[in-house]
């Protein structure tokens, strides 16, 4: 399996028989072989995670599939200014929170659950090959010290709660599946906004979910920040991808 870095929460996971694509909305595609199914997810509507142009990739791709978040909403002039017609808007799936979307690309099969985030939207956990993917999307530990306390603690107690809906999700899919309860590749965001507070979910997440390599994202360019996480949480570090750049490619 293939993960490649575009930017902000954008990944793109090659696997053997498709395409996912998650949260893109800049930064440059690498290449893609030609007639391999692209599956393009977006976990809310936020600007940052989702833009409309996506829907011109089938020009490009013609076996592109979309898979969002239910809060996203396409307003009519959004389908006119982009030429989309029936038939692409046929190709959508909205998700729910907690509901699981069965499917297949490229002759195989696979799974989609989702889990509510704790801002706005959906994570994912995509199951296929034998393996699990996971895209956090904007759920986080959003730990504002400028909130009140009554904030600050809901907050840790939905967090939490997500992270058990994730854990039970991931047994789930290993039970059904055969696959090992174990996520190959997760995406979560390590923010440095949240100051001290910037890795609370990545180690609350780590310590109560099996990842085999973590991506931290939503780190608006400041990569330094993933060897600060490390040095804080050395039992964490070899699992941590560094991520320097845009555009960097990594095997999982």
């Amino acid at each position: 399996m293939k993960v490649t870095y575009i930017a902000h929460s954008g990944f793109l996971v090659e696997w053997e028989h498709f395409y996912s694509l998650f949260d893109w909305w800049k930064g440059e595609l690498p290449p893609l072989e030609e007639g391999k199914p692209l599956l393009v997810f977006a976990s809310h509507s936020h600007p940052d995670h989702f833009d409309p142009q996506i829907f011109k990739l089938p020009a490009a791709h013609p076996d592109t599939r979309f898979i969002l978040s239910h809060d996203i909403r396409l307003a009519t002039r959004h389908w006119e200014k982009l030429g989309v017609t029936q038939e692409l808007f046929s190709r959508v799936t909205s998700m729910r929170v907690d509901s699981l979307y069965a499917a297949e690309a490229g002759g195989v099969p696979l799974t989609v659950r989702t889990v509510q985030s704790t801002d706005t939207g959906v994570a994912f956990l995509l199951s296929a090959e034998g393996r699990l993917v996971y895209h956090g999307g904007d759920l986080n530990w959003w730990h504002w010290e400028e909130e009140d306390k009554q904030y600050r603690n809901n907050m840790a107690a939905n967090y939490r709660r997500a992270v058990a809906r994730l854990a039970d999700a991931v047994r789930d899919e290993a039970a059904d599946s055969g696959c090992a309860p174990v996520v190959d590749a997760a995406m979560a965001p390590l923010d440095p906004r949240l100051g001290d507070a910037f890795g609370m979910g990545v180690e609350y997440l780590m310590k109560n979910v099996s990842v085999k390599k973590l991506f931290p994202m939503h780190m608006w360019e400041k990569y330094d920040w993933i060897a600060r996480y490390c040095r804080e949480h050395p039992a964490d570090a070899e699992k941590l991808v560094p991520i320097e750049r845009e555009g960097q490619c990594f095997e999982v």
